[in-house]
């Protein structure tokens, strides 16, 4: 007879092995205990405090990696999107911009997590403002009033010499101002252009070349302040805000489409004619008898011109004028 053999198995537990499981399972317990324990503690000294609303939602206990996307939630149906003002071409009406708002997740978790229990908290906003408004479908003349202002431009196309003396003038009066050369002056003469917005003045667009806007057609006008735009870009690094149509020739077709474009149309308040060349005393009787506050005063890079800026400059501030630049004058 074959005897079968039997296979046996045997586990054998060891006061070793108990001890091991034994702790294994107490930190297991212990560690579900904690957590358990930790979280409501945890809310209470980190999170929002009892009974804080915002609009009308309990935020009780909530953390602050918690109140990002509550709060987003809360406030999706308060973004509103930012919209430009536009120009109608066949009724020529201009259109209002729309102020946009965003919610400031930021700020409503600070106001949230500092709030005294009980409070009632509403969302944070940030304007979003659009970049072009109504202010740009008109032409200036002249800026506010309200302020003893005024900014004195110079429109560049010709009269190098004298650019290095007008720019050390300027700065031994720490004064800026707005220059507007021609997008072919820029390409032309490169190293000024960039001494002239080193020097921390504002470079305005005069125009990719000396052409006439009220002459052009609309996608001329449109090319014309473009290619100024563009060269001004690529030498100097400044986006030109305001633009100085050449010879001040416009029509209502070249302020839609500058304003179309995100520019300002500049004119002037006070003509200094200094490109006939007067002697220095006619420039400064031209600028201080017409000088005004919010005032507008067009220059040329010419010899009298630069004779008479010190003494324009001395007279100006003796009466109490701040010279800014034609973009701080007229505002955002």
């Amino acid at each position: 007879m074959n005897k079968r053999k039997g296979v046996w198995f045997s586990f054998v537990i060891t006061r070793k092995t108990l001890v091991a499981i034994f702790v294994v399972i107490s930190i297991t317990i212990v560690s579900l205990t904690t957590a358990a324990l930790y979280e409501p503690f945890a809310r209470r000294i980190y999170g929002v405090k009892p009974g804080v609303t915002l609009e009308v939602y309990d935020m009780s206990g909530l953390l602050p990696d918690e109140l990002f996307d509550a709060i987003l939630s809360i406030g999706e149906d308060r973004v509103i999107e930012a919209k430009n003002a536009s120009f109608d071409w066949q009724t020529e009406l201009v259109y209002p911009e729309q102020v946009g708002m965003i919610i400031d997740v930021s700020a409503t978790i600070e106001a949230l997590l500092s709030a005294e229990p009980g409070s009632s908290i509403e969302l944070a906003h940030i304007q979003v403002l659009p970049s072009v408004t109504q202010s740009h479908f008109v032409p200036y003349y002249q800026g506010p009033t309200d302020e003893p202002k005024v900014s004195l431009m110079i429109n560049v196309d010709w009269g190098n010499e004298y650019i290095p003396t007008m720019l050390d003038i300027f700065a031994q009066y720490n004064i800026t101002t707005t220059w507007f050369p021609t997008g072919s002056w820029v390409a032309k003469f490169p190293e000024l252009a960039r001494l002239i917005a080193d020097a921390g003045h504002e470079i305005g667009n005069h125009g990719g070349w000396h052409g006439m806007p009220s002459q052009m057609t609309a996608d001329e006008v449109r090319e014309l302040i473009l290619d100024g735009e563009e060269k001004i870009i690529n030498v100097t690094g400044q986006k030109p805000r305001v633009f100085a149509p050449p010879a001040g020739d416009m029509n209502k077709q070249t302020v839609a489409i500058a304003g179309e474009l995100g520019y300002k149309t500049v004119l002037w308040t006070v003509d200094t004619v200094d490109w006939q060349r007067p002697a220095p005393t006619v420039i400064i009787d031209r600028v201080m008898s017409k000088i005004q506050n919010g005032a507008l005063v067009l220059m040329h890079p010419t010899e009298p011109t630069a004779a008479a800026l010190p003494i324009i400059i001395e007279q100006l501030q003796a009466k109490g004028y701040q010279v800014v630049t034609v973009s701080e004058l007229l505002g955002p």
